[in-house]
C-alpha cells in the first residue's frame, strides 16, 4: 500500500495525547492528534504554529512570589495588568510600565489627599494618610517610588499573594485575604489609585440635628428619626438620632408636628419615620425635599422602616476569601468564623449590608451552603445563574421564579460533588466555566444547560493526563482572540495551552518552555483592540547572568504580515527601529545570554548556544553587535525549538499498524512560514528542507503558502512518526502533513 492517501492527517485539534491512547485508532481524537506538540499553537481551524515570542515590559519589584491582576475597564484606553507584590502595586499600559512624570514639589502649605504624588529630594512620593505639613520621608504619611515607576503600597506579605482573590465593577477592583479586611483598589485617573478598606455601611451618612416640636399640648408622646437619599444613587442612609416629642396632642393639617434637620450635602431627598406607639419600629410617614417635614397625622406604614446597621469584615476571623458582583449586589463568602457562608450586600449599594424589618427585596442577603459536609466556599462567580463552587461540590443559587436572589428567595442547589480548589482561580468562557478539581490537578468545564434545568460538563485533562501526573497548576487564563487557548502555569515552570472551542469540539492541548532556566509563574490576559486582540502577560522567573530575576513579559502578536516588523520569536525579547545600525543596547536584562537575532526579516543568529560563533551573539555590557546593519532587528533568549511529532501510523480497518514501514518524504502544506524547518522519522535523524539553488532568494525572502516537499533519511521501523522542528525565529504554520509511506512485512 505505499502512497496510502488515507495516511494524511487533515488537521491537529486534539493537540497532544497521551501514551495511553497509543492503541485507540478508533478514536476520531487519534486521526486529529499528535505524540508532541512543544511551543506549537493549535489553532481553532485545525492547524497548528509556532508561538509568537514574548516582549520583555518590565523587572518585578522583588524576587518574592508575585501576581498578576487584569484590569478591563474600557478596553480602548483602561486597560492595565496590575503587578501585585509584597507590599505594592505596579501598573503595566498598553504593555510598557505605568510612570510618572511632572510631579510636583512638596509644600508644606498644601493638604494632601491619599493618592496625592510629590517630589522632594529627587524621590517621588504616594499620599497614603491625608495631611497637612508632613515633609517626606515621614514614612507615616509618604511611600517612596522607585525612581518614575508609578506605585501605591499595600498591606500584603509575600506569604499573602498567592491567596489574593479580586472581583471587579467598572474602577474598582475588590481584593479579598483571610488575613485581610476587604478593600477596594480605585481607579480615579492613570497615575491615580487609591487603595480603601471597605466599610461595609451606607455610602451617606445619617441626617444630624434632628429637632422637633408638637403642634398642640396633649397626653401623646411620639418618637421620630430621618434618613437621607444619597443624590446619585438614592441609597438610603441609617436612621438619624431619634428626636421624641412628648405632651402632644394628634397632629392634623392645623396643628401638625414640625420637624428640622441640618441640611446634608450628598442628599437628594428625606425619609420621615415614625413610632407614635413607644415600641421602638419606625413606620414610613413621607418624603422630604428639603430639610424639614410636617407631620399632619400620617399613619405610619410599619412594612417601610429604616436600615439596622450591619458592620461586618471588620475583626480577624471574620475577613472573607472570595467576592464577586451579581445582580447589582457585592457578594463575600467564607470567613475562619463562616466558611460556608454567602453576603450579599443591598441592591445598587455595593458596601451597604443592611437589613429592614421586615425585610425588603433589594435587602442585603445572607445564606450559608447547607449539606451533609462542611464545604467551605471558594469561588463566587457569575453565570447564568449564581455559581458557588466550594471544596467539596458545585451550587447553582437560583432565586426566585425570575431568577432574582432576595432575603426570601434563595433556592441554593447542590448540583455535583466535585468542588474547586481555592487558589487558582476558575475562568469563564462564554457559557462555560473552567475550573480545576479540589483533589487532584484535573480540569473540569461546566455550563448550564436549559434542557436539562442544571449543570452539564466533563474532564478536560482526560486525553492528556501525562502533562498534569506528578503536577500542581498554580496559575490559569483565557485568551478567546485569536485561536481560544486556556493557559495554565504548572508547578515544574512550564506553560500549558489548550484550545477550547466546546461547540466545534475543538479541545487540544499544547505546552511551551522557554530559555534562560524560565519559568512561567503565573498569566493574566487583556484585551489589544489595536490588533484586535487578547495579549497574555506572563511572571517568568529566569537565571540571568547568575542571578535570580522575575520578569513580567507579553506575547508578541502572530499576526505576520512583514517579516521586517511583525516576525517576533524569541523571548523576553526587544526591538530596534530606526536609522541603519549594528549595535543593539538596552539589553542589560539579557546579559550574559546568547540571543536570537532576525534583522531586516532575515536570520542572523538562530540563538543555538552551541553553535561555533555562538560567543559572537552573547549580551556583554547590555548590547549585541551584529555582522551588518539593519533598521528593523528583534532580539531576545532563542525558543530552542518547536516541535511536533505524529502519532504511531494506524488506521483503522487496515492492517497497517502490525506492518513495518518506513517514511521516505514527508509534504507538508503551511500557511504563511518559513521554509527552512527540520524533518525526519525522530530527533536523531532530522533534516532541514534543502531548497534548490534557483529557489534560495525566494525562499529566504518570503513567507511560503502550499506544499513543501522534503526527502527523510529513515529506515523501516514500527511507528511511522514523523517529527517537524522548528529552530528559527520564522513564523511556521503546518495545516496538514502527508507522509510517503511504504510498507514491509
Amino acid at each position: 500500500m505505499p502512497g496510502l492517501e488515507s495516511v494524511i492527517q487533515r488537521a491537529f485539534t486534539a493537540g497532544e495525547l497521551s501514551p495511553a491512547l497509543g492503541a485507540r485508532a478508533d478514536q476520531i481524537k487519534y486521526i486529529q492528534g499528535l505524540r508532541t506538540c512543544k511551543n506549537f499553537i493549535v489553532q481553532r481551524h485545525g492547524g497548528v504554529q509556532n508561538r509568537p515570542g514574548t516582549r520583555y515590559v518590565a523587572t518585578a519589584k522583588f524576587t518574592t512570589a508575585t501576581r498578576l491582576i487584569p484590569f478591563v475597564f474600557e478596553a480602548d484606553d483602561q486597560t492595565y495588568i496590575i503587578e501585585v507584590g509584597a507590599g505594592y502595586f505596579r501598573w503595566v499600559y498598553h504593555g510598557s510600565p505605568v510612570v510618572v512624570s511632572g510631579v510636583s514639589a512638596w509644600s508644606n502649605a498644601t493638604s494632601y489627599v491619599v493618592g496625592d504624588l510629590v517630589v522632594q529630594g529627587g524621590v517621588n512620593y504616594y499620599c497614603i494618610i491625608a495631611h497637612t505639613n508632613q515633609q517626606p520621608p515621614n514614612a507615616t504619611y509618604w511611600h517612596p517610588l522607585t525612581g518614575t515607576t508609578y506605585e501605591v503600597p499595600n498591606p500584603y506579605l509575600a506569604a499573602d499573594i498567592p491567596g489574593l482573590k479580586w472581583s471587579q465593577s467598572a474602577d474598582v477592583l475588590t481584593l479579598t485575604h483571610p488575613l485581610h479586611a476587604p478593600r477596594d483598589l480605585n481607579r480615579v485617573g492613570h497615575t491615580t489609585w487609591t487603595l480603601v478598606t471597605i466599610v461595609t455601611v451606607p455610602s451617606i451618612t445619617a441626617p444630624l440635628n434632628l429637632a422637633g416640636a408638637v403642634g398642640t399640648a396633649g397626653s401623646e408622646t411620639r418618637a421620630y428619626v430621618v434618613t437621607a437619599a444619597k443624590d446619585d444613587s438614592y441609597e438610603e442612609s441609617y436612621a438619624s438620632v431619634k428626636v421624641t416629642l412628648a405632651s402632644g396632642a394628634p397632629p392634623t393639617i392645623a396643628a401638625p408636628n414640625t420637624l428640622s434637620w441640618d441640611v446634608h450635602a450628598d442628599a437628594i431627598e428625606y425619609y420621615v419615620h415614625e413610632d407614635p406607639y413607644g415600641n421602638g419600629i419606625f413606620g414610613f410617614i413621607g418624603t422630604a425635599k428639603s430639610n424639614s417635614f410636617n407631620d399632619v397625622g400620617f399613619t405610619p406604614d410599619f412594612t417601610v422602616t429604616p436600615s439596622e446597621p450591619r458592620v461586618l469584615f471588620a475583626a480577624t476571623g471574620d475577613y472573607p476569601r472570595a467576592s464577586a458582583y451579581y445582580q447589582q449586589r457585592l457578594l463575600f463568602a467564607n470567613s475562619n468564623n463562616d466558611p460556608e457562608q454567602v453576603w450579599m450586600s443591598k441592591t445598587g449599594a455595593f458596601r451597604n449590608f443592611s437589613i429592614s424589618t421586615p425585610l425588603q427585596d433589594d435587602d442585603a442577603v445572607t445564606f450559608v451552603l447547607a449539606s451533609l459536609n462542611l464545604n467551605p466556599v471558594s469561588w463566587l462567580l457569575p453565570l447564568t445563574r449564581l455559581m458557588v463552587l466550594t471544596d467539596a461540590g458545585e451550587w447553582l443559587v437560583e432565586g426566585d421564579d425570575t431568577g432574582a436572589i432576595t432575603p426570601t428567595a434563595i433556592n441554593a442547589h447542590q448540583q455535583g460533588y466535585v468542588g474547586a480548589i481555592e487558589l487558582l482561580r476558575p475562568i469563564l468562557i462564554e457559557n462555560s466555566l473552567v475550573y480545576v478539581r479540589a483533589r487532584g490537578n484535573r480540569l473540569r468545564d461546566l455550563r448550564f444547560e436549559t434542557g436539562v434545568g442544571g449543570l452539564q460538563g466533563g474532564d478536560l485533562t482526560i486525553f492528556a493526563e501525562h502533562l498534569f501526573k506528578g503536577f500542581s497548576l498554580i496559575a490559569m487564563a483565557f485568551q478567546q482572540e485569536p485561536n481560544s487557548v486556556i493557559w495554565i502555569c504548572r508547578s515544574d515552570g512550564v506553560l500549558l495551552g489548550c484550545t477550547y472551542l466546546r461547540e466545534h469540539e475543538v479541545l487540544g492541548w499544547h505546552r511551551h518552555t522557554t530559555g534562560a532556566s524560565g519559568l512561567f509563574e503565573d498569566v493574566a490576559v487583556i484585551p489589544d483592540t489595536s490588533i484586535q486582540e487578547d495579549v497574555p502577560y506572563f511572571v517568568v522567573r529566569r537565571t540571568i547572568d547568575g542571578s535570580t530575576v522575575l520578569y513580567i513579559e507579553r506575547f508578541a502578536s502572530r499576526q505576520v504580515t512583514d517579516l521586517d516588523t511583525d516576525a517576533f520569536f524569541m523571548d523576553s525579547g526587544l526591538t530596534y527601529s530606526g536609522v541603519p545600525s549594528y549595535v543593539f543596547t538596552g539589553l542589560e536584562h539579557l546579559e550574559g545570554e546568547v540571543v536570537a537575532i532576525l534583522a531586516d526579516g532575515k536570520v542572523v543568529f538562530d540563538g543555538d548556544p552551541d553553535a561555533d560563533n555562538s560567543g559572537q551573539f552573547r549580551v556583554v555590557n547590555g548590547e549585541v553587535r551584529l555582522p551588518h546593519t539593519a533598521e528593523e532587528i528583534h532580539v531576545g533568549i532563542p525558543i530552542r525549538f518547536a516541535e511536533i511529532e505524529t502519532l504511531d501510523l494506524d488506521i483503522e480497518g487496515t492492517s497497517v499498524r502490525d506492518k513495518r514501514k518506513r517514511v521516505g518524504k514527508l509534504s507538508a502544506l503551511v500557511e504563511a512560514s518559513g521554509q527552512l524547518f527540520l524533518a525526519g522519522p525522530d530527533a536523531d535523524h532530522l533534516l532541514r528542507m534543502r531548497p534548490e539553488p534557483w529557489q534560495v532568494d525566494d525562499i529566504l525572502g518570503a513567507l511560503k503558502t502550499g506544499i513543501l516537499d522534503i526527502s527523510l533519511t529513515s529506515s523501516f521501523t514500527n511507528d511511522g512518526r514523523v517529527i517537524i522542528r522548528h529552530t528559527d525565529p520564522l513564523p511556521l504554520t503546518v495545516l496538514g502533513v502527508l507522509p510517503a509511506l511504504e510498507l514491509g512485512g
